[in-house]
């Protein structure tokens, strides 16, 4: 389902506000507390499909940045900077694709890998770009000054920092209300709304 973060919060502040009317929890702690939840969802909903034929994430929940700069760090290594808001997940499975956007995409290594295979055959990949996440950076393998772009494009899940307040994000509607009820709930007894006067207005 197309939302967006503000709308989330205003969702879960109007349900509070109907128990709580002097409720003044700020929409950005709200905004907060919603990626943190929908990181847990996200990551759970992977683990629940280990063992199974196909594990993976929903393709709605990827986006994808344009142009992020090509940086070069103090040990002459390059690197582009990427939201420290982002889902992480085994294998590295938060991030699709990472590469020029006419150009063919880059090869996941192994983390470390600069280090790992330093002056050895194989760290030349053939002759492609390889790439791996460090921290909120992705680091680059045999990227070199006569082959570096000045910026690349970055496929990955749900990078929340990098997304407006106002900016459409396609969420699974389960995916979605399962998260909206977690945060309403968590609010919901900070404020000392009773559990049973919840329940009753349900069932009405």
């Amino acid at each position: 389902m197309a939302t967006s973060k503000v709308k989330i919060a205003e969702e879960i502040l109007r349900r509070l506000r109907k128990y709580s009317i002097d409720s003044d929890i700020d929409e950005r702690e709200l905004m907060i507390s919603t990626h943190e939840t929908l990181s847990t969802i996200i990551r759970n909903r992977y683990f629940e499909t280990k063992g199974m034929e196909c594990q993976e994430v929903s393709g709605v929940l990827y986006y994808t940045l344009l142009d992020r700069e090509v940086k070069k760090s103090d040990s002459d290594t390059y690197y582009i900077d990427i939201p420290s808001t982002t889902v992480e997940l085994p294998f590295g499975v938060e991030i699709k694709r990472v590469g020029t956007r006419k150009g063919m995409g880059f090869v996941p290594v192994q983390l470390g890998f600069n280090d790992l295979y330093a002056n050895l055959e194989s760290s030349t990949l053939e002759g492609q770009i390889g790439y791996y996440k460090q921290g909120n950076a992705i680091e680059f393998s045999n990227m070199t000054y006569s082959n570096k772009p000045d910026a690349v494009d970055i496929s990955m899940v749900l990078p929340f920092d990098a997304l407006d307040e106002d900016d459409a994000i396609n969420i699974p509607q389960d995916m979605l209300d399962q998260a909206i009820d977690i945060v309403f709930n968590k609010y919901a007894k900070t404020l000392g709304i009773p559990p049973d006067e919840i329940a009753n207005s349900i069932d009405n």
